[in-house]
């Protein structure tokens, strides 16, 4: 049986607290499996990160899996998928669960097309150091994080960024930022765990850049 998942918003309250978040979507479902994924080719290695979070995680990194709410604009699409899903999610497995679709309006029952939630997940980095791994220096996640403050740009590649996540994780660590957004594909989730564990709070951003820029350009105190 699928686990309850917390919402968007209260998802975003708790990573105020400091925490990261480890986030698990179809690509990564794919990846837990040993299959290939569009940006990753079929990795051993990775899987193998992937299931160890899922069974020994760092304390300060949240699990962040869809929610399956029948209020979803993609509810359809998810629920195809949930049997599948429940093989590593399960309801009483003991997990806390939260929301992969923090980064996700597409997919949220919760609505992110707002200024109130734009402005809440900017608090996420509001005059803190940060550090940004893209891989497109024109990215709007990089744009958003540098609206009113400088932000550190670590490029990684649009594809098989993994065969490159130590060059990634030490270019992050030298940095020594107070958070990290992250938008880097399955790599991002890995990478989460692991800068947890070095006392980095991790967030991975997806593809959220346009949704922060329609709603936070006009307003730079946000940010």
């Amino acid at each position: 049986m699928y686990p309850r998942v917390i919402g968007e918003f209260a998802t975003v309250r708790k990573l105020l607290k400091g925490y990261s978040i480890a986030r698990f979507g179809d690509g990564e479902l794919k990846i837990l499996e040993g299959q290939e994924y569009s940006r990753e080719p079929r990795n051993a290695h990775l899987t193998a990160e992937m299931r160890t979070i899922l069974g020994i995680r760092e304390p300060m990194c949240l699990l962040g899996i869809p929610t399956m709410d029948p209020t979803g604009p993609k509810y359809q699409n998810w629920q195809r998928h949930e049997l599948r899903f429940c093989k590593y999610f399960e309801k009483g497995d003991g997990e806390r669960y939260y929301s992969a679709f923090i980064t996700r309006p597409d997919s949220a029952a919760d609505d992110l097309e707002s200024a109130e939630y734009c402005n809440l997940m900017a608090r996420l980095w509001l005059g803190k150091e940060r550090v940004v791994v893209v891989s497109e220096p024109s990215s709007k996640l990089l744009t958003a994080a540098r609206l009113s403050q400088k932000a550190k740009h670590i490029e990684c590649p649009s594809h098989e960024a993994y065969a490159v996540i130590g060059d990634l994780e030490a270019a992050v660590i030298a940095a020594k930022p107070s958070i990290v957004l992250m938008s880097c594909g399955p790599t991002a989730t890995c990478l989460a765990n692991r800068l947890a564990g070095k006392g980095i709070q991790a967030i991975d951003m997806g593809s959220v850049g346009g949704l922060l820029m329609r709603w936070l350009e006009n307003d730079r105190s946000k940010m």
